[in-house]
């Protein structure tokens, strides 16, 4: 039985997943992305406007190995989500620099255009 106060599909507000590729000095942890990345939006948009934001660092898809991952992040936010992760330059102990792969409007296609297919090219090679 589902349940009665959860909002239908059409009243949810829209989200989009955000691919991300660090590139640094050393290894980053995924702790040290996420505390880079509410620092810079703290920092660049500010508190309200962050909690507006609603992002969300989705752990299983951050390869440390890689340096890539997915924000999740409201529709409506994902240029000022853009505009602060260009912002970040040391992530943890390492210079860094975060830069965007693409936007999508699913974590399948997220993974499908941007990760796996990348992964396979790299073997491939």
């Amino acid at each position: 039985m589902a349940d009665p106060k959860m909002l239908p599909p059409s009243l949810r507000s829209q989200k989009r997943y955000i691919v991300f590729e660090v590139i640094s000095d050393g290894k980053v942890a995924y702790p040290d992305i996420v505390t880079a990345v509410w620092a810079s939006m703290l920092a660049f948009i500010g508190e309200a406007e962050a909690s507006k934001a609603k992002i969300w660092t989705i752990k299983n898809l951050y390869s440390e190995e890689q340096q890539k991952g997915v924000i999740r992040a409201a529709h409506d936010h994902v240029e000022h989500v853009r505009a602060a992760l260009s912002l970040i330059q040391v992530v943890g102990e390492s210079k860094s620099v975060v830069r965007v792969i693409g936007v999508t409007g699913t974590i399948k296609a997220a993974r499908n255009k941007y990760l796996e297919k990348k992964e396979q090219e790299e073997k491939q090679s």
